[in-house]
């Protein structure tokens, strides 16, 4: 559970990166006012500000990425937000997933998703009819999200799960209707994010009151202002109250206002929320009296990112296609390669096997071959085999547990006279197969063997026929030395 944020001033307020700033006066229109006429003044302010196009309109190629500049949203929409908005500290470029205790990264500022990862709405866009709106692109209610709990979750509702029979990931569960106290599906995601989830719903409630809310009887109340039904309002009420704003939704709020220009009330006042829905219907809001969490706490800074390291790359795929690995010389995708978007590929299709190979290369000196991979959304396992002049060299083998599917980050030795890499995903069909999300091959090489490895105690080498096979489950992994930009 987070803590809440009286119980850690002591510490927010030694850390050095300031909170975005409330604007002058930005809430005072709310001094005096109460239940609907208090939330539709709420919906004044907080609509205001601008929203960039949903998805991502355009990708980085293999020569002169274009690098991110903030401003740059109306080019390349809102999926460009996500790798600042919800950065996760300490992991070279991973994100948050409320909807799993997976680590995914981005294959850069510009990237696509890898092939398990979505973009989803917090607050099913179904619920208004799904026009693509303000409140469509608003990125207050887009989070990244695991491909798998985000297919389940779909339009259901969020309920106090008590069997997770219909879903669980270890993380976000659902009840199927069957089972659930609501006689509807129902999904839950950790008790860290309930407050997150909960006013998110209540923010969209308000900042666009004026949509028409009636695609969903049973979820939805028309009657009053209110809009919740009584049992997702009193669910929503139960985790705002039980899970305090944390520093990682301080810090993603103070972001999404940065580049949006809109603010979130029931982050900067949570108290609001008890005078629209909870004990604090019918009184009168005096806003000297509020706590203001911005004004309590600061956003920590990011530690613990290494700096960059300089490498000569002679082949460079911070995203990966099939057509991308085709257009670099000597490069191949056989017919087993997928391409997932424009950032990732699924290697195998039907009964064949994934492969991508580099032929004619000139490698006099040792060198570094540096991917990033992870098991496909359905696979329990993968294999990837990596072959130098034909020999296999290494097998990395990947089994699936409590359905986690981590990307890691991979750094093999590649010796001298060198000419040809091969690297194929064993297996064929779904259950055991492989997705790819970038690839490198770097010089100069530093010391030989399968090096860099930050594991836990589940991770473990082996031999097998003379090669050396990594053995994990469901760990998080850093193979990069430094990361690669």
């Amino acid at each position: 559970m987070k803590r809440p944020l009286f119980l850690i001033l002591s510490f927010l307020f030694c850390l050095s990166l300031s909170a975005e700033e409330i604007p002058f006066g930005y809430y005072d229109a709310i001094n005096g006012k109460q239940d609907s006429v208090l939330k539709s003044t709420l919906s004044q302010i907080v609509r205001g500000g601008e929203r960039y196009e949903y998805g991502t309109n355009q990708y980085h190629s293999t020569s002169n990425p274009p690098e991110w500049q903030k401003g740059d949203f109306k080019a390349y929409g809102t999926w460009q937000a996500l790798p600042f908005t919800d950065h996760k500290p300490g992991t070279q470029g991973g994100v948050w997933d409320m909807y799993s205790n997976c680590v995914r990264y981005y294959p850069n500022k510009l990237g696509d998703s890898g092939c398990s990862l979505n973009i989803e709405h917090c607050l099913p866009k179904s619920w208004w009819g799904g026009e693509v709106n303000e409140a469509y692109k608003d990125l207050y209610n887009l989070n990244p999200s695991d491909q798998r709990a985000n297919s389940q979750k779909s339009n259901y509702a969020p309920g106090h799960v008590t069997k997770g029979d219909k879903f669980n990931n270890g993380s976000f569960k659902m009840d199927a209707a069957k089972s659930s106290r609501y006689g509807y599906i129902c999904w839950e995601p950790e008790e860290e994010y309930r407050g997150d989830f909960a006013r998110t719903y209540f923010y969209m409630a308000t900042a666009y009151e004026y949509l028409t809310w009636t695609a969903y009887a049973q979820y939805i109340s028309g009657a009053n202002y209110l809009m919740f039904s009584d049992s997702i309002q009193k669910v929503l009420l139960d985790w705002h109250r039980a899970d305090p704003i944390s520093d990682k939704e301080l810090c993603r709020a103070d972001v999404i206002s940065d580049i949006q220009g809109n603010r979130n009330p029931f982050i900067d006042y949570p108290e609001l929320v008890e005078y629209i829905w909870g004990d604090k219907k019918g009184q009168v809001v005096d806003l000297t009296q509020l706590l203001c969490a911005f004004e309590l706490g600061r956003c920590p800074e990011d530690a613990g990112e290494p700096d960059p390291q300089t490498y000569d790359t002679i082949i460079h795929l911070p995203a990966i296609t099939a057509s991308l690995v085709n257009a670099i010389p000597g490069g191949s995708a056989n017919s087993g390669i997928q391409s997932n978007g424009n950032a990732s590929i699924t290697m195998g299709k039907s009964a064949t096997d994934g492969e991508i190979s580099f032929s004619g290369l000139t490698l006099q000196d040792s060198a570094v071959l540096a991917f990033r991979a992870s098991p496909y959304n359905s696979a329990s396992s993968m294999q990837l085999d990596i072959y130098y002049n034909n020999t296999l060299d290494s097998s990395i083998l990947v089994t699936v547990a409590q359905e986690t599917r981590h990307e890691i980050r991979y750094r093999l030795p590649v010796p001298p006279n060198v000419t040809d890499i091969r690297i194929v995903s064993v297996g064929g069909s779904t259950s055991k197969r492989a997705c790819m999300q970038e690839l490198y091959l770097l010089s100069p090489n530093e010391p030989t063997g399968i090096h860099n490895i930050e594991t836990d105690a589940s991770a473990r080498k082996e031999i097998r026929d003379g090669q050396v096979v990594i053995i994990r489950n469901s760990s998080i992994f850093t193979l990069f030395g430094q990361p690669i930009r």
